[in-house]
C-alpha cells in the first residue's frame, strides 16, 4: 500500500472504529490552511507540542482526535507519515490498537489496553480471507480460523475498501476476549459478510478475459440472472474445466465455501467434481468423469512453483462426492 492510500484508510478505520459522540478523529494535511476555530486551535497545539511554535499551518499529515467541551479541549495526535513506516513493518497491528487505547484513555481518564470495540460495531467488517495453513501456521497461532487440510479460512477485519481493492486485517483472540462470542458464530458471521461484498462467479476455462462485469458469471440462484451455461455432456469442455472466483477475483477461492456454491456446482456438472486451487484467487473445478487426476495435480503443483508463494493455496486436489455432500482431499 502506498502512504496515500494509507493515509486514507487510517482516517477511515479509525473514524469508523469511534464509538462516542463526544470525540472528534480529524486528519490535518500538509501544508494546508484550516480556518474554523477548532481546527486552528488544534494546529496550534500541535506545532507548540511538536516543534515549539504556535503556527497555524500544518507542516506534515496529523492524525488528531480530540474532546471535551467549550472551555476545555484535549487532543491526541500522530504523525502519518511515522504511523506509515510502522505499519510497512508491523502491519495494521502496530498502528491501530494503539490509537484506538489512547481514545479510551483521553475520554475515560484511564487506560484499558484492550480492543475496544464492541462486536455489534464492527461485524458487518468481518470477512474470511483462504490462506495456506502450513505457510501462515506461525502467525495463526492466536488467530480464529477454520482449516481443510491446507487451507485455512481466516477472520479479518475489512480496513478500508474501494471497488479495486481492500485492506485487511487479521482479528487476533485479544481483540476478541471482551465480546462473549464463540468461533463458530464470529467465523459463520464472516462468511455471510465475504459473501454478500464479494458474491460467487463461474467462468469456463477458456475465458480468459481480464476485465468482466459484475453480472457475469452468475451462476447461484437468487444472485440475478444465470450468465454461465453448462453443457455437462461435453467431454472437451469438462475437460477444459471451469474457473470459480469472486465479482472481485479478490481472494476468490473463498467462493467454494460459500453456503451452497458446492451443490449447485454438483447439480450443473451432474455429479463429482474435481477442486484444485492455483491460487489464493480462484478455485479450477473439473467434472470427475471428464478429467485425468493426475493431469490435473502436475497442473496445479506447476502453478505454484512458478508464482509467488504468498499467493499460494494448496497443491493438494480436492473431491467433491454429491451423494455424501463432502469435499474430500484426493
Amino acid at each position: 500500500m502506498v502512504y496515500e492510500d494509507f493515509k486514507r484508510a487510517l482516517y477511515r478505520n479509525v473514524l469508523g472504529h469511534k464509538e462516542r459522540a463526544d470525540v472528534s478523529v480529524r486528519l490535518f494535511e500538509c501544508r494546508t490552511m484550516y480556518t474554523d476555530e477548532e481546527s486552528v486551535h488544534l494546529i496550534k497545539a500541535i506545532n507548540w507540542g511538536s516543534r515549539g511554535v504556535k503556527d497555524v499551518m500544518v507542516l506534515d499529515d496529523m492524525l488528531c482526535l480530540s474532546w471535551g467541551n467549550d472551555n476545555v479541549v484535549s487532543a491526541k495526535y500522530w504523525s502519518v507519515r511515522l504511523l506509515f513506516e510502522r505499519y510497512q513493518k508491523e502491519g495494521w497491528l502496530g498502528v491501530l490498537p494503539e490509537i484506538l487505547t489512547k481514545m479510551e484513555e483521553g475520554v475515560n481518564g484511564k487506560c484499558k489496553p484492550k480492543w475496544r470495540v464492541s462486536y455489534e460495531h464492527c461485524r458487518r467488517r468481518h470477512i474470511l480471507r483462504p490462506l495456506n495453513y502450513h505457510c501462515n501456521r506461525n502467525e495463526l497461532e492466536n488467530c480464529i480460523y477454520w482449516r481443510f487440510g491446507d487451507v485455512a479460512l481466516v477472520l479479518y477485519d475489512l480496513v478500508f475498501e474501494t471497488e479495486e481493492d481492500c485492506t485487511t486485517m487479521k482479528i487476533y483472540r485479544e481483540m476478541t476476549e471482551e465480546w462473549g462470542v464463540k468461533d463458530d458464530i464470529l467465523l459463520n458471521n464472516a462468511l455471510v459478510n465475504t459473501r454478500d461484498r464479494m458474491p460467487p462467479r463461474l467462468f469456463h476455462g477458456n475465458d480468459l478475459r481480464y476485465c468482466r462485469s459484475q453480472k457475469d458469471g452468475i451462476f447461484m440462484p437468487g444472485d440475478g440472472d444465470i450468465d454461465v451455461r453448462i453443457e455437462s455432456q461435453d467431454g472437451q469442455e469438462g475437460m477444459l474445466g471451469y474457473r470459480l472466483t469472486t465479482t472481485r477475483w479478490i481472494n476468490g477461492a473463498i467462493a467454494l465455501f460459500y453456503p451452497y456454491v458446492k451443490e449447485q456446482l454438483a447439480w450443473m456438472m451432474q455429479g463429482d467434481f474435481y477442486v484444485g486451487f492455483p491460487s489464493i484467487h480462484e478455485a479450477v473445478i473439473h467434472p470427475v468423469r471428464y478429467k485425468v487426476l493426475s493431469e490435473m495435480k502436475a497442473a496445479i503443483q506447476h502453478t505454484n512453483i512458478i508464482f509467488d508463494e504468498r499467493e499460494m493455496l494448496t497443491s493438494r486436489v480436492y473431491r467433491y462426492m454429491s451423494n455424501r455432500q463432502e469435499l474430500l482431499e484426493v
